[in-house]
């Protein structure tokens, strides 16, 4: 999972990447300010830690997301992304709600930009004698996509049927793009007023959103690790603000877990939910999903209730389960297959 930190100049989003990745002062200086950078964070799931009690692989693989911290507000850096986190700087002269609809504008624009220079193209080589069907599906999609973005509203909530989705998946269009909201607030906490402004616009567009004091945080992550405990605690911060925006990040991408235990590694994978499990197969390798038979499957709660796979199936709560079925936050699943 690539989410890309966006926002406007000012607003903070350097130091909330430095923050979430816990990159020292050091790690920053480092970097060039010109180039995106990358920074992987590791999911602290308790499950796969449990399964490691269970199964005593060798090797224990967490589920990871890589953020991404764009120089500016460079639109075509955002593109190769699964999701976006808007920065916004919550402190003295700063409008929140504002950037976020100029930040939805921008996205707009860029969309509707790249829809409008692919449709002449489009027109020309369906004037061709055999025009493929797919060619008409395309341009009629961009055409309604067109005149929901001509009405000032963003492609997030246009729900489109899997033959459209195909045509439209090579543009990458920004506003379709899941996107969740960090309120960069001031370490005096003396923006009480914007906090609440920004969360209330964003319950009316049904975006999720939290505060976030990226300058503390940063402090925090400069800090030996040792320290860092005693620090939080004299705080009286009851839960890393990292982890917090991780779940913000599941929560606001509709994200799941599954869990796969194989030879000597256990390893966690985040997909999205309502995936089949034909497609979760191809998130591990494509001719796992090539060959796919079958899977067996059995959730983590199940399992840990019973203390064993055998007992399990003894209960029958391990199961053979097809193509079309829908995976489940928990599930851990062996893919059957041809090679």
């Amino acid at each position: 999972m690539k989410i890309a930190i966006v926002g406007f100049p000012g607003c903070g989003k350097s130091t909330c990447f430095k923050a979430i990745t816990q990159k020292t002062k050091r790690d920053i200086e480092t970097l060039d300010p010109t180039k995106p950078h990358l920074g992987t964070v590791k999911i602290q799931d308790p499950r796969l830690y449990r399964l490691k009690e269970l199964f005593k692989p060798e090797k224990l693989t967490q589920a990871e997301i890589i953020f991404e911290d764009l120089p500016g507000f460079h639109i075509p850096h955002i593109k190769e992304v699964e999701a976006l986190m808007e920065v916004l700087g919550i402190f003295s002269g700063r409008a929140p709600v504002k950037d976020i609809e100029n930040m939805s504008l921008e996205f707009m624009l860029a969309d509707l930009e790249a829809i409008n220079n692919r449709l002449p193209g489009l027109e020309k080589e369906l004037r061709a004698k055999s025009s493929p069907r797919e060619k008409i599906l395309e341009r009629d999609t961009l055409i309604k996509l067109k005149g929901i973005l001509e009405n000032n509203m963003p492609l997030r909530g246009v729900q489109l049927t899997a033959e459209e989705e195909k045509e439209i998946r090579g543009f990458q269009f920004l506003s379709r793009k899941p996107v969740f909201i960090l309120g960069n607030i001031d370490e005096g906490h003396k923006s009480y007023d914007s906090v609440k402004a920004m969360k209330d616009f964003c319950d009316t567009k049904m975006i999720k959103c939290m505060e976030f004091c990226a300058e503390l945080e940063a402090e925090i992550a400069d800090l030996d690790p040792s320290e860092r405990g005693d620090f939080i605690k004299e705080l009286g911060i009851k839960e890393a603000a990292r982890d917090a925006v991780i779940k913000l990040a599941y929560s606001a991408l509709g994200y799941i877990t599954f869990f796969t235990v194989k030879g000597k590694e256990t390893k966690a994978w985040p997909v999205r939910g309502g995936i089949t499990a034909i497609e979760a197969a191809g998130k591990i390798h494509t001719d796992i999903q090539k060959g796919f038979i079958t899977s067996e499957v059995i959730n983590f709660d199940d399992l840990t209730a019973c203390g064993s796979v055998q007992e399990a199936k003894k209960k029958a709560l391990l199961r053979l389960e097809g193509k079309d079925y829908k995976i489940h936050d928990g599930d851990i699943i062996d893919f059957r297959f041809s090679k």
